[in-house]
């Protein structure tokens, strides 16, 4: 006969089968990858090829969906109040946590959210028509000194980071740009192409396509080095403002409380997939740079990224509205 005392000292290796099956068959159904973003965003991508890689190492379906909106909180939100099982995924980029100081969200970017790795990062360019008389980064500015609020530039909404790099740059260069706002980056750069727009920031995936076709210019680059893309195109520092530089991240997060061995077997996929070299080629396609995290060091930098976007916030001055 079992005492009652073996059947309890059994109890915690009794716990752990339910989550070391869940993990075992998962993932039994499709997995949503929610992309906060229109398709051909950076991030966007970056989802597409991990669900095609995962496919492939895991089994099953992963499914990318766009749910754009409100700079991306729409789609983050959809996340934030899913079920925690790990069959709805969040690809995101720097405004998951900048959205944080800018707008009123209905979630919190740290508590709310675990992080399954860090795949990419992407640097943004400052892009005119290629017919516009706006040549380089001095003529902007130049032209907004002398008629403040006169010339206009977009981005795909309040708090993402084409508004902060604007931002950013207007305000290290002392001058007043109109801010449109956009659902989709991908209609700033056809906006900017087609004059509706004096200028806009966006992705280097999102605008290489209008530049090879000779409708967009690239006046400079927000990173601290060259685009290999646009070697010809200086960066925003070499352009005459000292210090810049705005790079965002791309991360692939699930909500809070989802089971750690589900967050462990994404995590191991993901990275392995990312260090692969056909991701490194895909990435050097789409204007991107490999920058791999692990679940644990994603998790462990989580509340450095929140310090970090709210001081470049505060020092971009990006306002909600």
């Amino acid at each position: 006969m079992i005492s009652r005392r073996s059947c309890l000292q059994l109890l915690p290796a009794l716990a752990t089968l339910p989550l070391s099956a869940l993990a075992h068959a998962y993932p039994s159904h499709p997995v949503r990858f929610i992309v906060p973003l229109s398709p051909g965003s950076g991030t966007d991508v970056v989802a597409r090829y991990m669900s095609s890689e995962l496919a492939k190492a895991m089994g099953g379906s992963f499914v990318v969906e766009n749910r754009m909106g409100a700079s991306g909180i729409i789609g983050t939100d959809l996340v934030a109040k899913a079920p925690a099982d790990g069959y709805t995924i969040l690809f995101n980029y720097a405004a998951h946590y900048s959205n944080q100081f800018v707008e009123r969200t209905p979630y919190d970017a740290v508590a709310d959210f675990e992080p399954i790795a860090r795949l990419a990062t992407s640097a943004m360019v400052l892009v005119t028509a290629a017919n516009s008389p706006l040549q380089t980064v001095r003529d902007l500015i130049t032209a907004a000194k002398r008629k403040p609020d006169g010339l206009s530039y977009g981005s795909p909404g309040n708090g993402t980071t084409p508004q902060m790099a604007a931002a950013l740059m207007s305000n290290m260069a002392g001058i007043r740009m109109n801010h449109i706002a956009y659902k989709a980056p991908a209609q700033v750069a056809v906006d900017v192409a087609g004059g509706q727009l004096d200028a806009g920031f966006g992705g280097v995936a999102t605008s290489l396509p209008l530049v090879r076709a000779g409708r967009l210019r690239v006046l400079a680059v927000t990173s601290k080095q060259r685009s290999t893309y646009f070697p010809d195109a200086p960066t925003l520092d070499e352009a005459g403002l000292k210090g810049y530089e705005l790079v965002t991240p791309i991360w692939a997060f699930a909500r809070r409380g989802t089971p750690q061995a589900i967050i462990t077997q994404l995590s191991d996929a993901m990275t392995k997939a990312a260090a692969a070299p056909a991701f490194k080629a895909f990435c050097t396609s789409q204007g991107l740079e490999v920058d791999i995290q692990d679940a644990a060091k994603a998790r462990s930098n989580a509340a450095a990224e929140l310090e970090r976007w709210k001081k470049l916030v505060a020092l971009s001055q990006a306002k909600a509205g």
